[in-house]
């Protein structure tokens, strides 16, 4: 029995001294140090079914620890967890390829969401991000467009938060949301760019003849801003006083104007309207048949028609056509429209189409098929620009007029008409002694090349509008 006890006792002390070693038990220069364990933890098989390891190569279960600066998920058999959970009251999400958490913006399925640094995603209320108040949901989506808050409406700008201080078109319409967000209802409102503009509750901005508190105004067309002084408009030229308020208005059946382009460069419209220019056709740009964009905009179209339309100046618009073919007309008018919505233009005056570069258009042609086909490929482009809003018309020189496409029949037809008819004319014409031909008087004439106006540098086109002549 003692011999056996022994054995047992042998291997009792071989099975602790060798339990102790593997714990970090170690005799070191006489003495015994514990040691830690070595450090076995790391991740563990791949995909969806990865495994992470503690430093005693447990697998982590049921727990969120934070690995390499990054924080993970893992459910309770162990798996690395990604997508959207909620833990002790907060919702989180867990990147889909790596598993990490997510902080900041996150864009799934088409919406945005956000989670703050703790990885929280914010619900259901305004919250600040970046000095921008931004609104979310009850599932966490940012909400934008407009948005009624406690009986107040404000406007939330994708990825921009809350609007102050701005104006907004919201359902074709334009409203200002002020300091605090909240829509401005009704009333007159100065804005910094110098403007005094009408908000109408619901309708919003208002433009043009208005009767407002009982007195009459006419407010700029593109803008909305209060107009004083003498303001040319549908044929009416209109007196107006200090405050706003229309004091007279006169039918004007024959107008003083100018066209004009990026030519002209740099314009002092107020010059201009001090001269007695009554209105201007700005060239918009051109439509390109060989290039892209099919749109392309004259520099300063915007700034001509806004600072013409300011200084009190009708305006229309020009589009010189290097596209004679079919292919790329609506779309090129479509992009023309788009470009005057964006930029907050809008014509009292036609838009015309100019048609006189042989360049492009080549009479007789097989593939364009000369007089006939040019008449109808002008009447689509005109009628083009009615289905967009406009009323449309077209230019031309009078040779052309007369032997190039049917523009008798096109004017007749009720197409506004502007003819050029200038050489040899260095002077102010009287408007009396235009002579097209025994049948038919354009709406507009051209009559001269080289007018000099104040407020303009360079030599400028001269026009008269015959408004009788306007089709209804």
């Amino acid at each position: 029995m003692g011999a056996r006890r022994q054995k047992r006792i042998l291997v009792i002390v071989i099975v602790a001294w060798a339990a102790f070693l593997a714990l970090g038990l170690r005799y070191v220069n006489g003495y015994w140090f514990f040691f830690d364990l070595p450090d076995r933890s790391g991740w563990a098989g791949e995909g969806d079914e990865r495994h992470y390891l503690d430093r005693h190569a447990f697998i982590v279960k049921d727990a969120l620890l934070e690995i390499d600066s990054e924080k993970y998920y893992f459910d309770r058999e162990g798996f690395v967890y990604t997508g959207e959970i909620e833990l002790d009251g907060s919702v989180y999400y867990f990147d889909e390829r790596t598993g990490a958490m997510r902080f900041g913006w996150i864009e799934r399925d088409g919406d945005r969401y956000y989670h703050d640094e703790e990885g929280r995603k914010i619900i259901d209320c305004v919250y600040t991000i970046g000095g921008r108040d931004f609104l979310f949901d009850a599932g966490g989506a940012e909400v934008v467009g407009l948005v009624s808050l406690d009986g107040e409406y404000y406007y939330f700008e994708p990825m921009e938060g809350k609007l102050v201080n701005s104006e907004k078109p919201v359902d074709g319409a334009w409203f200002y949301f002020t300091e605090d967000g909240s829509r401005f209802g009704t009333g007159w409102l100065a804005l910094d760019d110098g403007r005094t503009v009408y908000y109408d509750g619901e309708n919003g901005l208002l433009f043009g003849e208005q009767d407002i508190d009982g007195l009459p105004y006419l407010l700029n067309i593109s803008r909305g801003g209060r107009m004083t002084g003498t303001v040319y408009y549908k044929g009416e030229v209109y007196t107006i006083s200090e405050d706003g308020v229309v004091e007279d208005r006169q039918r004007l059946p024959l107008w003083k104007g100018i066209d004009v382009s990026v030519h002209q460069e740099e314009i002092d419209w107020a010059l201009v309207a001090e001269s007695g220019v009554q209105f201007a056709i700005v060239r918009a740009g051109y439509l390109d048949s060989e290039g892209l964009p099919v749109f392309v905009p004259d520099s300063r179209y915007v700034e001509n028609a806004l600072s013409a339309q300011e200084n009190g100046i009708s305006v229309g618009a020009y589009v010189y056509l290097y596209n004679y073919t079919q292919d790329g007309l609506a779309e090129g008018l479509v992009s023309f429209h788009e470009y005057t919505v964006e930029n907050r233009i809008r014509l009292d005056l036609p838009v015309f189409l100019d048609v006189e570069d042989k360049e492009y258009f080549k009479p007789g042609t097989d593939e364009l098929g000369g007089y006939g086909y040019m008449t109808a490929f002008v009447r689509e482009g005109m009628d083009g620009l009615r289905a967009l809003g406009y009323e449309a018309g077209f230019y031309t020189f009078q040779q052309w007029a007369n032997n190039e496409f049917d523009a008798e029949g096109l004017y007749k037809a009720g197409y506004p008409f502007w003819l050029a008819n200038w050489f040899g004319n260095n002077e102010d014409l009287d408007p009396a002694t235009l002579s097209w031909n025994k049948t038919a008087q354009p709406s507009l004439w051209q009559y001269r090349a080289t007018g000099e106006v104040p407020g303009i540098h360079k030599e400028t086109d001269m026009d008269y509008l015959y408004w009788d002549r306007i089709p209804h």
